[in-house]
This record gives C-alpha cells, structure tokens and sequence, in this order.
C-alpha cells in the first residue's frame, strides 16, 4: 500500500451538493487498488501543500494532480504552475487542446505527464517521460441498463448531450436530422449534483449517440461514455485525433466527414439495428476492458513506479 495524494477540485451545485466526477473515479480506483489517498485542492479540507506538514509530505509516494477543467473564478485548479510538488509528481493533462501553452508551461514542473489529446503530444515531446493517457470513463456511472424499462423502447432516434457550452458541435446532426425526421435529444446538462447518472440516463433513451470532436480532442470522453452504455456510435472522422489508434471504424464505430455520410450512417443504424447493435456489443467490449478510468490509474501508478 502507498500513500498518494490526490489534487483535484470538488465542484458544488447551485444547492451545495457534491458534483460527482472523474475526479471521483480515480479516487475510488486508486482506493480498490489498495492505497491511502489524500486529496488535495479547492473543496477539501486541503487545499494547497501549506495544509500538509513536513512529516506527512515525507510519507508519500505519489502527488497526482488532476486537470479537472476552470474554477468559477475561470482559473485552473492546478497546484504546480510556479514550482514543483514536495513530493514525486504526475501531471494528468485533458484539456491541452484548450489551453496547450499552459499545458506545456506547468509540464516542466512535474516529474511525469499523462496527456490524454493524442493530437497535442508535440507539446510534452521534450519532457524526460511524457506519456499517452486517452480519456477514460467508468461503468459504474454510464451502463446500458441504467433505464430497463426503455432498453428495448428508446423513443429518440439520436442523442448529443453536453456538460458544457458547446452544442453548436450538433449543429450538422440539427440540420441533417431536420432533413429527415430523426427523434432528436441534444441538450446541455450541466454541472448538478444529478449530472451522473441523468447523462446515462439520457443517453439510454436513444437508438444512436453521435459525437463530434472539438480542436481534435479525439476520443473524447464522450466516445467511451457512449461506448459503455452499448449504443452505436457516429462520429466524426479527424485523422489527427487518436480514434483509429484506439478504435477500429467500422468494427466499433462509424465515421462522418459531411452531412451525406452522417446522413447514410445514421441510417443504416436505424434500419440495421442487429448489426448496429453487435458493432455496438464490440465497442463495448472494447471499452469496458480498457478504456476505464481504473485503466488510467493503473498506467500512471506503473510508469511511476508505485506499486
């Protein structure tokens, strides 16, 4: 067992409950795997290394300090952008394709990177051990029979769900789903106490789940959500994300790269709902044995060396 401290902000809602997210996911995998894990940032009892004593500090094995996105103030909840953690350090990076010269900047301050955008590697290329760490997700929040009673039903015909600004990315599926009459749910759920499990239960209500990336972000977290909860999947096709270095297209999911082909796809999976479904069953195969948030936590312990 090791000692591990953990940085990640705990968001509050509107009402002051907790905001469930991967941060969670990590703690409980980190904890499953056998370690003490203290966590570290805005919301906890902790929250900057001047809360921890000089005794504690020398216990530790691991400082891992999670990119959980902006504050309400709009700032990063990071807690190396000036100087290295006390203790050894791992930066775990999802948002470079946001904010890539920061990203790159506060890198120099940790002793391993965990870069989750393929497209942005370039950026950590000089680091001494930078490593690929693809978006994760965790079936204990997105699973097929989160709605039993409309597994079989599922009155929407497509879904695109946001938990952030940025639903104009559905603006093709608008258009070409307008053209044809699809059942449409595209909706923005925001950051409430019940975002998980209404984002799983949203997407269960739909026969196909589309994604659309954003700054070659690929895979998103999206396309192992949609992955896990057993829907087939229509995305669109960047060659610079890391899809195909994950994923086969056609074997696990359907690419897009104009409203025609989003249109057919979209289709056949309407209109071949066995085959959409064992392309979907692949997927999730796929997803559930490798693409989980535990997956991820599993990596970053190894290449540093924490058993």
């Amino acid at each position: 067992m090791a000692e591990i401290i953990l940085g990640c902000r705990r968001d509050l809602d509107k009402r002051g409950n907790p905001v469930l997210s991967y941060s969670d996911s990590t703690y409980h995998a980190l904890v499953d795997l056998g370690h003490s894990v203290t966590l570290l940032g805005e919301g906890h009892p902790y929250e900057t290394f001047k809360d921890l004593s000089r005794s504690f500090l020398d216990r530790q094995s691991l400082f891992i300090d999670l990119d959980t996105g902006r504050n309400k103030q709009g700032n990063l909840s990071l807690h190396c952008f000036e100087e290295r953690a006390p203790v050894p350090s791992a930066f775990r990076s999802v948002d470079a394709h946001g904010a890539p010269s920061l990203h790159k900047r506060v890198a120099k301050n940790y002793d391993h990177v965990f870069f989750a955008v393929f497209d942005k590697r370039d950026l950590f290329v000089k680091h001494s051990s930078s490593h690929w760490c693809p978006n994760a997700s965790d079936a204990k929040y997105f699973y097929k029979d989160i709605l039993p009673e409309v597994h079989e039903s599922r009155p929407f015909d497509v879904g695109f769900f946001g938990s952030k600004h940025g639903l104009d990315r559905a603006d093709i599926l608008k258009t070409v789903g307008d053209r044809n009459k699809w059942k449409l749910d595209i909706r923005q759920l925001g950051k409430s106490a019940k975002r998980w499990p209404d984002t799983a239960k949203a997407m269960a209500q739909c026969k196909v789940l589309f994604n659309h990336g954003q700054k070659r972000d690929g895979p998103n977290q999206r396309v192992i959500e949609s992955m896990l909860m057993e829907r087939p999947l229509v995305t669109d096709r960047d060659p610079r994300d890391g899809m195909s270095q994950l994923f086969e297209e056609g074997e696990h999911f359907l690419g897009y790269g104009s409203e025609s082909e989003l249109a057919n796809n979209v289709q056949w999976c309407l209109r071949e709902p066995s085959l959409a479904s064992s392309m979907a069953k692949r997927a999730y195969r796929v997803a559930y044995e490798k693409h989980q948030v535990k997956h991820r936590v599993e990596q970053i312990l190894e290449v540093c060396n924490v058993g």
